[in-house]
């Protein structure tokens, strides 16, 4: 239900009943045996020579590793109808598509010749029913594949490539993008195991995705990033733990050092928004180095969510991934360190045949592979911002009456002091349990309205 009413004294009101789904499911099938990984030499210092020819060999690695009907599937324990998920087939062909993009030459015939193919198979693949925009409560991958291909499409059109096929492009992010939205949970993120709650892991690339559909002109509402801001702000626990999914909790699989993979993905997002968080991304990248020992053991094993930690492997090379950005979000001066230390620690996990794998499936080496090469090209893959703030705060007040700011349990004084300091807000959004008494939500209004007299106020409660 919705309504508007004339400001007064109080703020514009906008009442919108919001749907949750049931708990969030993470997999848990059991992947085939395989030997823990032999211990690295440890390299002491990795030349920027050594990282570019990684980068060229991995490339050309991929372009050989590519099916003949253009695909790189990614390869997990998931199967649909004994098959591998045509979300993750798009995904894993639009994360390789990437690395080849910024790893080659931009006049590599075979470079070119190899994106072009996976684009054509992104864009055949998508036809799939499987692939249409789906808001059913249950375990379900195509959101990857929507997500990187939006990422990759939207890269594409940013660097001119591909002249002859721009329609086709630009057709395919306005869908992608609408998909996106479509799928956003009541949360305010995005999830493949449920839409009860929100993976901060999912939410993070997403985030960049829709950036990057903005600044190639589709239509992105900034509640949109808000909100996402606003999910990731909740999943944030003590010392810079993130959550697997949902609010941060006392859960093993929310504490570090497990969460050391998805932080800094989760605070790089933000970063892109607009809101600093320097000072987050750099002790996400100190935690990551900190803790790598425990990722490690991780990597090429069976099992998936297992103890102490709930540490997956396909954490892993995710993780290195957006490592290798986040760095950008450094103060300049600090970067050249950070990617001295990030590149050496990268290439102890490089295996004989020039590639990169985190899982105990072959397949996997294509994805494991690209994702290192992004993390190694590190500020040489562009990203999109938003230039424009959005001018959009969050509210969120639970059951029991508790406000939260920034992901902070803040007073009403706090809150007023909080909003006073926020100079660009022209709307806020009091979220709110169904469960709240009506008069906690009243006197939160009148806290914004004396903080931000001019601003617009929208509710949203979820039932």
């Amino acid at each position: 239900m919705a309504a508007k009413h004339k400001r007064v004294n109080l703020a514009i009101i906008v009442l919108t009943f919001c749907l949750s789904g049931t708990f969030s499911r993470c997999e848990a099938q059991v992947e085939a045996d395989n030997q823990a990984p032999a211990q690295q030499e440890l390299i002491e210092t990795v030349t920027d020579e050594q990282v570019e020819q990684a980068v060229n060999a991995g490339v050309n690695r991929l372009i050989e590793l590519q099916h003949e009907d253009g695909a790189w599937p990614y390869e997990g324990v998931y199967r649909v109808r004994g098959r591998i998920p045509v979300g993750y087939r798009i995904g894993g062909t639009a994360i390789v598509c990437e690395a080849i993009m910024y790893g080659a030459s931009a006049d590599s015939e075979p470079a070119n010749e190899a994106i072009g193919r996976g684009v054509d198979l992104i864009i055949e693949e998508m036809k799939n029913p499987l692939m249409q925009p789906s808001t059913r409560n249950t375990y379900d991958v195509r959101v990857w594949g929507h997500i990187y291909a939006l990422d990759f499409f939207c890269r594409l059109l940013h660097d001119g490539r591909f002249a002859d096929r721009e329609e086709a492009l630009r057709e395919q992010v306005s869908w992608l993008t609408a998909a996106l939205l479509t799928e956003q949970l009541d949360d305010g993120g995005w999830n493949y195991a449920g839409r009860d709650d929100h993976a901060p892991f999912v939410t993070a690339p997403a985030v960049q995705a829709l950036l990057w559909a903005a600044d190639t002109g589709e239509e992105v509402d900034p509640a949109v990033f808000a909100n996402a801001v606003a999910a990731l702000n909740i999943s944030r626990g003590e010392g810079g733990a993130m959550a697997y999914s949902g609010e941060s909790s006392g859960s093993f699989m929310n504490r570090l050092p497990g969460s050391i993979a998805r932080t800094a993905a989760s605070e790089f997002a933000i970063h892109l928004t607009g809101e600093d968080r320097s000072t987050e991304i750099a002790e996400a990248i100190d935690h990551f180095h900190t803790h790598w020992d425990e990722l490690e053991k991780r990597r090429k094993q069976t099992g998936t969510h297992v103890r102490p930690y709930g540490i997956a492997p396909y954490y892993f090379y995710y993780g290195h991934r957006y490592v290798g950005q986040a760095i950008a979000g450094l103060p300049e001066d600090d970067r050249a360190a950070e990617i001295a230390r990030f590149n050496t620690i990268l290439m102890k996990t490089r295996d004989e045949d020039a590639t990169w794998n985190d899982r105990v499936f072959e397949q996997s080496n294509a994805y494991g592979t690209a994702m290192a090469i992004l993390g190694l090209l590190g500020e040489k893959v562009p990203v999109a911002t938003n230039s424009e703030q959005s001018g959009i705060a969050i509210v969120l007040i639970d059951a029991d009456g508790s406000m939260k700011f920034d992901a902070m349990e803040v007073s009403e004084e706090q809150l007023t002091e909080a909003l006073g300091r926020e100079e660009r807000v022209e709307k806020v959004i009091i979220r709110v349990d169904a469960a709240t008494h009506y008069g906690k939500v009243v006197a939160a209004m009148q806290v914004i309205n004396l903080a931000l007299p001019d601003a617009e106020v929208e509710v949203r409660v979820k039932e």
